[in-house]
């Protein structure tokens, strides 16, 4: 699903759930968040399309979008956290893996764009933002120490000037440090595996594999660390500086290629159906280790 399609579905009343603008992309997109109160005191935020090419994890949180404004009153049964969405954190990019740089009005992206693809026009590969930074490598959690950073713009890896220095980050940031979530899910794709760590310990460590366990056993992917790895990355720095529950679901299976085709979202979405049922007994583990 693309930035149009998202937007036109987010226009028509979505039942039961606010939607809002958290902030502006490089080339001036919305980046959208959608809201769903069931009069908890705790929220969770699932995001997805942080990065580009990975756009079928839209279309697999539209889909939850929809059926938990069409189940409201079964969700609300189920002693439910709040749930923000965030469908698609990087647009520009998106568009770009979708459409190429015809998606690109201005000149001077578009000429920066094409420096770092000088042998061809195909973008859909691509993983970054419109200023060819990868966001999920721009958040100030031990940001430039991974393994397979860049420090120059690219398709995917570079860390940006500095950390949170793109705007689609700071909204993300922002949201969060606002809404103060007790967890937060990342849909990445692909690998069907769950990332939780990252040098978190002792009751904290616990407490996030806890979780991280419970959606595993749900989707049946697997768990695996990053942590040495990793920096940067939204769930790092959720983990890091907010001491708070955070996982990424890699889905589709290794098999695939990049980016996945739509006629596999039913067999996604067939693994990952009972995540929203889910987040009352993640909520659960986290009251209990606080």
């Amino acid at each position: 699903m693309d930035y149009v399609k998202l937007e036109k579905f987010l226009k028509n009343k979505i039942p039961n759930a606010d939607v809002d603008v958290i902030g502006k992309s490089v080339l001036g997109r919305n980046i959208y968040a959608v809201y769903f109160d069931f009069h908890s005191n705790y929220n969770v935020i699932i995001q997805a399309s942080i990065h580009a090419r990975e756009h079928i994890t839209t279309s697999l949180v539209v889909k939850f979008i929809k059926d938990v404004s069409k189940n409201f009153e079964f969700y609300k049964q189920l002693n439910m956290p709040n749930i923000i969405f965030v469908p698609m954190a990087n647009p520009d990019g998106v568009m770009i893996s979708c459409h190429g740089l015809k998606s690109v009005k201005n000149e001077k992206v578009k000429f920066k764009l094409q420096k770092i693809n000088i042998k061809n026009e195909d973008f859909t590969l691509f993983k970054a933002n419109a200023n060819a930074v990868d966001l999920n490598n721009n958040f100030d959690a031990n940001w430039g120490t991974g393994k397979e950073n860049v420090k120059l713009p690219a398709f995917h890896g570079y860390i940006g000037k500095r950390p949170e220095s793109e705007p689609e980050v700071k909204a993300l940031v922002s949201l969060t440090k606002k809404v103060k979530p007790c967890f937060t899910i990342s849909y990445h794709c692909k690998g069907e595996e769950i990332y939780y760590d990252f040098y978190q310990s002792g009751r904290e460590r616990k407490r996030d594999k806890k979780i991280a366990k419970l959606f595993a056993k749900a989707t049946g992917y697997k768990i695996k660390s990053t942590e040495k790895s990793s920096s940067g990355g939204y769930k790092d720095w959720c983990v890091q500086k907010l001491k708070i529950p955070s996982i990424t679901v890699e889905v589709g299976s290794d098999n695939l290629s990049h980016p996945i085709s739509e006629k596999f979202l039913p067999e996604i979405y067939q693994k990952n159906k009972n995540v929203i049922k889910l987040l009352p007994k993640a909520m659960k583990i986290f009251q209990t280790y606080k």
